[in-house]
């Protein structure tokens, strides 16, 4: 639904409303009383007759209104609205630099009510391996709200980080019914800094290639848009961190004709919206088990050692070391006996 408002400041004690459609009448100051006469066939204009304050209305006072109309959501008007407002009075005399007549020229611009939605996906790496690869797979969807409408999606993907690909292969980077267009330069040159302050690598920092996707779009209706391809390890090195979460983030907003339409929207103050479209990648570091296994063997030899100590001091060897003299000295003695009995 489209409104306009327009304020109109009198001196005088009555006027005629030249007008399309009018909804309401807002009172700010003075007392008023109007009756509305609208156009039925719909091919003249209606009019609104106000008296103010009658049967006086007092010299230098003055009446603000505050006048709203509503236009129906299938309506098609020009590019300019134009509303016009006659005072006439009882007074026969009047000041010759009176302006009994009025008229205001107010551009047309139709709402509209546009959203868009994303999936976040994941994906992890390990630090130090630059072959690695991984898949992809992010979805924005669009919706038409209220109006037929003809748009652009301009979704922004990053590609290259510096001098390193971000995409195993750039030319399978594609999204379907979109045309893709020139790559953009990032405006940071000091990647690395800005990347691990804000954990976010964007088009802030990296070069992105834009893709444009034109869409006729009636009421109701929403379209999708996919993101699929495989994401390679090798820029990650770059941003020198061994284990951490950064996000990989693209982004998807609306071109339209902004002379015709305007967005409705209470957080953007009817700029057009900006979504993210973000792939969460976390880097951890290659297990090393180099220091585990020194570490146990350092740990076992060290227990072997306290161990033989304990027996050395508690006598174990001594007693064995006796124990092996005894029984030599009996296996010598035993042959002798044998010989004698013979």
């Amino acid at each position: 639904m489209y409104a306009v408002q327009t304020a109109n400041m009198l001196s005088t004690d009555r006027y005629a409303l030249l007008s399309h459609t009018p909804v309401a009448f807002f009172l700010i100051q003075g007392r008023i009383e109007c009756n509305s006469l609208d156009s039925e066939d719909v091919l003249k204009r209606g009019k609104t007759d106000c008296t103010i304050d009658k049967p006086i209305f007092k010299g230098n006072s003055k009446a603000l209104f505050i006048v709203s109309y509503g236009i129906g959501i299938t309506s098609e008007l020009d590019r300019k609205l134009f509303i016009t407002a006659n005072a006439t009075s009882g007074n026969e005399v009047r000041s010759s630099s009176s302006d009994l007549y009025k008229m205001k020229e107010i551009d047309v611009k139709y709402s509209i009510f546009v959203t868009i939605e994303s999936s976040l996906s994941y994906n992890n790496f390990s630090f130090g391996k630059s072959n690695l690869e991984k898949q992809v797979k992010q979805s924005i969807k669009v919706t038409n709200v209220n109006r037929v409408l003809n748009f652009t999606v301009v979704i922004r993907v990053p590609v290259k980080l510096g001098n390193k690909d971000i995409w195993v292969d750039l030319k399978s980077l594609q999204i379907a019914n979109c045309q893709r267009g020139q790559d953009e330069q990032p405006a940071v040159r000091d990647f690395v800094a800005q990347i691990q302050k804000t954990k976010s690598v964007d088009c802030s920092v990296a070069w992105c290639t834009v893709f444009r996707c034109n869409k006729f779009m009636g009421r109701g209706e929403s379209a999708t848009y996919n993101i699929s391809a495989n994401v390679s390890s090798q820029w990650i090195e770059q941003i020198g961190l061994q284990s951490a979460k950064f996000l990989l983030t693209s982004t998807a907003s609306l071109d339209y004709d902004t002379n015709q339409y305007i967005l409705f929207s209470a957080r953007s103050n009817n700029n057009p919206p900006v979504q993210k479209i973000e792939a969460e990648i976390e880097v951890y570091p290659e297990p090393d088990f180099t220091k585990e296994i020194v570490g146990g063997s350092l740990g076992g030899l060290a227990f072997l050692a306290l161990l033989t100590a304990g027996l050395y001091k508690a006598g174990f060897f001594k007693s064995k070391y006796n124990q092996m003299i005894s029984e030599s000295a009996e296996g010598e003695e035993d042959p002798g006996a044998d010989e004698d009995a013979a």
